[in-house]
């Protein structure tokens, strides 16, 4: 058998990206929950593993190398997104060639652009889908000294040097298959988010998909699967009991998208009477008194909702229509509960106008949220805005950016007349109006429970207000 290692690059704010340099790099540090998935699935079939995560651990180049040259392994494995492509490509790069091993790559940047990626010489090998079925074969057929070429879900290159995809079967549910994350080699003391409150942090999902049709995400064009609940209840039990965790984000696109479901798995947590806290993400008209009470007595202390616009023909036109009666009252269900509210709102939507934009942050102060998150709507790679702009330009800035062909840059923003300077004013301003109010400023510090939590959101705060008078990259 052999030893792998699978590396997490350390995340870099990127001028493209939807978020503000601030949000990306002050709020929150995850754990790389697919490099931990990969990382349990080689070693049940018998490989000796060890998963380096530079990024929490705030490791070098160097000092990772220096590491991987003690361990001595025998393939290198990375997860690719397309936001972080360049990046972790010259890691691959530089660590390929000082250790002289081949590289793997999986994630979601390689289900999108599969050959695109393999173009690049530093990745010798891609898995594409949940990596159960193809990682395995291809960790064997590496062990083994055979040619991978055409093995199920492995990406290689044949003869001429062309990348070739092994063929794909309809998928069946990742998660009768997959062994639970190899948390045991995370660093799970060193992961936190930015309304996080309890250490150890961790993530988690149960579910993968959406069955929401929202045009400005990717989430929906992946497979729609389910865990069954006694293993979600098994694996929260092991982050409780093995890894000292205090604290899970659950990470489904819509934690309630099966009310029935999210109320049986809440049931089953109130049993078990854990030490734990958690939060997740819903959409608001799939929320109810009694889910909500279910959820609170189960543990959940935050819940993130996507609220969008102000603009109704924004909503409609983004898929995703709340009206405002609605919003009120599903927040104010939370707030009865004894959950604390946190509403995603995106500036720049379709039709949007200064005064509009204006709209939407006085929008968000009116509402009994606790929290805000302000975004520049941008065409997400593998979204059905995304495929709206190459459709109506005939360009797919993405694939040119994977290739190298293309710089660094904001997409053009084909939905409304407002200029890239003046999105991201607004984002600045909706974070600045909703937070920096006196009454809201009180009520968050009354929130903290530890020093800790005191001096990220201080340094978060600083740094924001840091960008007054000038535009965030």
């Amino acid at each position: 058998m052999s030893r792998i290692a699978f590396v997490y690059v350390p995340l870099k704010h990127q001028g493209f990206a939807e978020n503000l340099q601030v949000v990306d790099e002050d709020f929150g540090r995850l754990p790389p929950l697919s490099l931990a998935y990969a990382a349990a699935i080689a070693e049940r079939v018998g490989h000796a593993v060890t998963l380096i995560d530079a990024n929490a651990l705030r490791l070098t180049l160097p000092e990772v190398c220096a590491r991987l040259r003690d361990w001595r392994p025998d393939a290198l494995a990375f997860t690719l997104s397309t936001y972080m492509f360049r990046e972790t490509v010259a890691w691959m790069q530089s660590l390929r060639q000082a250790l002289g091993v081949p590289t793997i790559a999986g994630g979601i940047n390689l289900a999108l652009y599969p050959e695109e990626t393999l173009a690049h010489p530093a990745i010798d090998f891609g898995v594409v889908s949940f990596a159960v079925r193809g990682l395995p074969l291809l960790l064997a057929a590496l062990a083994e000294g055979r040619n991978p070429l055409g093995l199920p879900e492995v990406v290689a290159r044949n003869q001429s040097g062309r990348p070739v995809v092994g063929p794909t079967t309809p998928e069946r549910n990742p998660f009768l298959d997959l062994p639970r994350p190899a948390r045991h080699l995370l660093p799970n003391h060193k992961y936190y988010s930015i309304i996080s409150q309890r250490r150890n942090f961790t993530i988690m999902v149960t579910s993968t998909g959406c069955d929401s049709q929202c045009s400005f995400c990717a989430i929906p064009q992946r497979p729609r699967f389910k865990n069954s609940l006694e293993q979600v209840e098994a694996e929260v039990v092991e982050c409780v009991s093995t890894h000292g965790i205090r604290e899970i984000d659950f990470f489904d696109a819509d934690f309630f998208a099966d009310p029935g479901r999210a109320k049986a798995l809440c049931r089953l947590l109130i049993a078990r009477n854990l030490d734990l806290e958690w939060s997740c993400r819903a959409r608001l008209d799939r929320l109810d008194r009694e889910g909500l009470a279910l959820a609170r007595r189960a543990g959940c202390r935050q819940m993130y909702v996507g609220i969008e616009s102000a603009s109704l023909q924004a909503q409609g036109l983004l898929r995703k229509l709340l009206r405002p009666e609605l919003v009120r009252e599903r927040l104010d269900l939370m707030r009865e509960a004894g959950i604390s509210p946190l509403g995603f709102f995106m500036l720049g939507v379709p039709g949007e106008t200064w005064r509009s934009g204006l709209d939407t942050i006085r929008y968000a102060m009116r509402l009994p949220l606790d929290y805000a998150q302000f975004q520049r709507m941008i065409a997400k790679p593998g979204s059905a805005l995304h495929r709206e702009v190459v459709s109506r330009t005939g360009v797919d800035y993405w694939r040119d950016f994977v290739l190298g062909r293309a710089t660094p840059k904001r997409m053009p923003n084909l939905w409304c007349g407002l200029s890239d300077r003046m999105i991201t004013a607004l984002t600045q301003l909706g974070y600045l109006a909703f937070y920096f109010r006196p009454r809201q400023f009180w009520r968050a510090l009354r929130r903290l429970r530890s020093r800790e939590e005191l001096l990220r959101t201080g340094r978060a705060t600083l740094r924001m207000l840091g960008h007054v008078g000038g535009l965030d990259a």
